[in-house]
């Protein structure tokens, strides 16, 4: 397996609350990884941004003045992410359509990592929520982790790692890996197969072995747990839930193929209604899982 390292992080900015969840996530990640971050502001129509952001004698407010306004903003975020932190902070602002906008500065600027909020909040055109994080998520070459509203603790410190019989299931770990290495994470190595053939579970088991290895070699605490379920993100969600997890990773390809993962508009209710952040991977042709 090829170790996956971070150097850059997206975050995109819609200064809601799920976004501001996202960034102290960027942030704690940056830190771990000595990082740069990217703030990204997709900018949208006048009425979808707060009436007191803009100065009341104007009577028109036009886009210079919200581009100007958000610059502001931004520029204050990142001088005090970096006052604070000391992590280089640049930040992007663009038109068009947000999920478009994020997956081009991906490509422009050689991004490892995207962390992003999966909801909107009252007042503003709820940019990253529903179809917007799935497009992204589908789309995007590099991880993608998801932040719902409400989650309090910085950083990893138990990680879902769900495998199952799909063929690429494994390449989470090349990802995962590094992360909990940064973030001394335990690992939650959740094997899910559906039904009792004795041949599935031992494909199940080898694969599990091979994961087991890896993790140990990476010097980290562990627990391996197999479970019977009809659907992997289903089952994931559930035990993160039950052993207050702070991360999931899951395929966003691949595994659908078997479990149902990531299709229509389930996968939208996956990644905006979790409760724990999700880290989508898009899965990769590769030797590794090609013998499988």
């Amino acid at each position: 397996m090829k170790s996956v390292n971070v150097h850059r992080i997206l975050v995109p900015v819609d200064f809601s609350p799920a976004g501001t969840c996202a960034l102290q996530q960027g942030i704690y990640l940056a830190n771990k990884f000595r990082a740069d971050i990217f703030l990204l502001h997709v900018l949208e129509g006048i009425f979808a941004y707060p009436n007191e952001w803009f100065d009341q004698s104007v009577r028109a407010p036009g886009k210079e003045q919200l581009k100007k306004i958000i610059t502001e903003k931004l520029s204050e975020i990142s001088e005090d992410i970096t006052k604070k932190h000391g992590v280089y902070v640049e930040s992007l602002i663009t038109i068009g359509k947000p999920a478009l906008q994020i997956i081009e500065t991906v490509n422009e600027r050689d991004i490892d990592l995207i962390v992003m909020g999966s909801h909107g909040t009252e007042g503003f055109e709820e940019v990253f929520v529903g179809s917007t994080a799935h497009k992204v998520v589908n789309l995007s070459p590099c991880p993608v982790i998801t932040v719902r509203e409400g989650v309090k603790s910085e950083g990893f410190k138990i990680i879902v790692l769900p495998i199952d019989n799909s063929r690429y299931s494994r390449q989470k770990v090349s990802n995962v890996l590094p992360l909990a290495t940064k973030c001394n994470s335990a690992v939650h190595v959740l094997g899910i197969i559906q039904g009792e053939d004795k041949s599935d579970i031992a494909k199940l088991n080898i694969k599990l072995n091979t994961v087991q290895e890896a993790i140990e070699n990476a010097g980290l605490v562990y627990v391996r747990k197999i479970i019977n379920g009809k659907n992997i993100a289903i089952e994931a969600i559930k035990y993160a839930e039950e052993v207050n997890a702070d991360l999931v990773s899951i395929m966003t390809d691949h595994e659908s193929n078997l479990t149902g993962m990531f299709m229509g508009a389930f996968a939208r209710q996956i990644v905006n209604h979790s409760k724990v952040p999700i880290m989508s991977i898009k899965p990769m042709e590769g030797p590794y899982e090609s013998a499988s």
